[in-house]
């Protein structure tokens, strides 16, 4: 077997910075001290999710949302052939295609109604003024956003179970390796690389996050959180 580049060092940070941000924002989440590193958590990873889409557009091969194989077709022969040790797919899966999409609209919504709940009873950031509005005192958005986050929860144990079903019936693919190393084990060599312009729109996020949160915890009373 062959072994190929398929995840590219962007894509890398962006998986491993969303799962410590998202975990972040569940620790914060139930401690009223904490509510703005909450709230600053929470556009953070708004950034990654924005990220994310900008990649999936632009980005190498294996990370554009056009090498989701998300027809019906695809769906039904994957599931006929999950326990197979050889498998066509090497990015995203159907079932992981799935997953992930929907993980990247629920991540959206929490962080809106989050927002909005933020703005309706602590009178701040950009919903601020919802909270003299007809929505004062209204616990709507601040259960929808608990629902959401559950779902959330819901969606992360699929991906993690997924993961574990690949190491144990696909391990010779080595792609729980993968999202460290960024290579896998093929059968023909399916290596990608950035080319000169996907480097610069990587870097300029990964600066643009790290700005953010610098800024934010210098400036507390910026207009997300003020």
């Amino acid at each position: 077997m062959e072994k190929s580049y398929i995840w590219t060092l962007p894509t890398r940070v962006f998986h491993w910075l969303l799962a410590l941000f998202i975990l972040l924002s569940f620790i914060t989440s139930d401690i009223d001290d904490f509510l703005n590193y909450h709230v600053i958590v929470g556009y953070a990873v708004l950034i990654l999710i924005f990220y994310r889409i900008v990649w999936g557009i632009i980005g190498p091969k294996f990370s554009q949302f056009k090498d989701f194989p998300l027809s019906k077709k695809n769906v039904k022969e994957f599931l006929s052939n999950m326990f197979n040790s050889e498998q066509k797919y090497l990015g995203h899966n159907p079932m992981a295609s799935y997953v992930m999409i929907s993980m990247f609209l629920i991540i959206f919504l929490i962080i809106l109604t989050g927002a909005i709940a933020f703005g309706i009873e602590e009178g701040k950031g950009i919903f601020s003024s919802f909270k003299t509005g007809i929505l004062g005192k209204n616990e709507l958005f601040e259960d929808i956003h608990e629902i959401l986050s559950n779902l959330l929860i819901v969606l992360i144990v699929a991906h993690l179970s997924g993961v574990l079903f690949d190491k144990i019936f696909h391990k010779k693919h080595e792609t729980l390796k993968s999202i460290f190393s960024g290579y896998k084990k093929t059968k023909y060599l399916e290596s990608v690389e950035l080319n000169i312009f996907q480097k610069i729109v990587a870097t300029t996020f990964l600066i643009l996050f790290i700005t953010f949160l610098i800024y934010s915890f210098i400036n507390p009373e910026n207009i997300l959180l003020g």
